[in-house]
């Protein structure tokens, strides 16, 4: 019997607070990709188990960004 295998990627993340707003930077497939955090979130005081959600958000933004780069070159 085989035992099952996940596959994970972990990027790091570096939290930048400018003015009230909160961004979260990180690197995937090689291209920069950032984000504002939601109001109120300080990275300083969050649950470890929301990373996980950040770290999906950031897949989502850099696969939304490629997208609409290939539609603004073409």
């Amino acid at each position: 019997m085989k035992a099952a295998t996940t596959n994970t990627m972990t990027n790091e993340v570096l939290f930048q607070k400018l003015g009230n707003t909160w961004y979260v930077f990180t690197e995937i497939n090689s291209e920069m990709v950032y984000s504002a955090l939601p109001t109120g979130m300080d990275p300083r005081t969050t649950k470890l188990e929301l990373y996980d959600v950040i770290e999906e958000h950031m897949k989502k933004v850099a696969k939304f960004s490629k997208r609409n780069s290939e539609v603004s070159a073409a």
